[in-house]
């Protein structure tokens, strides 16, 4: 089973032919769509353009608690069951599948980027969500630095303003929310596979100079999926280059056949 997280930018814009590609060439099982701008508009247009166009027929769209930054999943098997999560100033998307190991709950999700302090009551709600299922996979973008990516601290100077209150406070890093989760009985599957230096932002297409490399794109698995982890990889080629400021982070399980 594959899985794909990927913030495309506002939406996609003109680019969502190329994005279509891009997710083509990985052909992932599940794919959550983070900064889904406009993917409401003209009754899910885009949305079911892009199911359309990546062979995803089962798919969801949760709107923006602020502005336009929606969420969306697209699936290539049934979702058993869908529950859209509030409050939260982006939005997270939780669903069920069926697997020959079980149930498997998945949440897709974009938080907030002004803060950490914002941040800890929408990944403790996405927490609590999925108590009680054995089998767990959290994804998105997360905002948020992990220790385990061994930042030095002369990263603060590439921030700018908005970077500063987003990932510090005192002028010291901040990770409670990558701790958060991973106390939580979370494992981050880049951790485990040791591909956590690879950067998943910025792109070349990015134009914020001031924009330093860092990883806020992540997939955590429950214990019940960590022996099963089978690959994770940042997707950097020429492609992912210019359809987005971040890249696609993919993961694949090694599962038995899904139903």
């Amino acid at each position: 089973m594959k899985l794909m997280t990927y913030n495309i930018l506002n939406g996609g814009g003109d680019r969502l032919g190329l994005i279509a590609k891009i997710i083509n060439e990985s052909s992932p099982d599940f794919l959550t769509i983070n900064e889904a701008n406009g993917f409401d508009e003209n009754h899910n247009k885009k949305l079911k353009d892009l199911s359309h166009a990546t062979n995803m027929p089962y798919y969801h769209l949760a709107l923006s608690g602020e502005y336009d930054y929606h969420v969306a999943v697209l699936s290539k098997l049934p979702l058993k069951h869908i529950d859209e999560l509030h409050p939260m100033m982006r939005a997270g998307i939780s669903v069920v599948l069926d697997s020959d190991i079980g149930e498997i709950s998945i949440i897709g999700a974009h938080l907030t980027p002004y803060s950490e302090s914002l941040r800890l009551p929408e990944i403790n709600l996405l927490i609590t969500n999925q108590r009680g299922h054995a089998n767990r996979i959290l994804m998105g973008d997360m905002n948020s630095l992990s220790k385990n990516d061994n930042y030095s601290h002369s990263i603060v100077q590439y921030f700018n303003e908005p970077q500063l209150k987003q990932f510090t406070k005192n002028e010291n890093l901040q990770f409670e929310i990558i701790e958060a989760i991973e106390a939580s009985d979370y494992v981050d599957a880049a951790v485990e596979l040791g591909r956590q230096s690879e950067n998943t932002l910025p792109a070349s297409s990015n134009k914020d100079i001031a924009h330093a490399n860092t990883r806020l794109d992540y997939i955590f698995v429950s214990p019940s999926l960590k022996s099963k982890l089978a690959g994770y990889s940042v997707i950097k080629n020429e492609l992912t280059e210019q359809a987005s400021d971040h890249y696609p982070v993919l993961v694949e399980l090694r599962l038995r056949s899904m139903q």
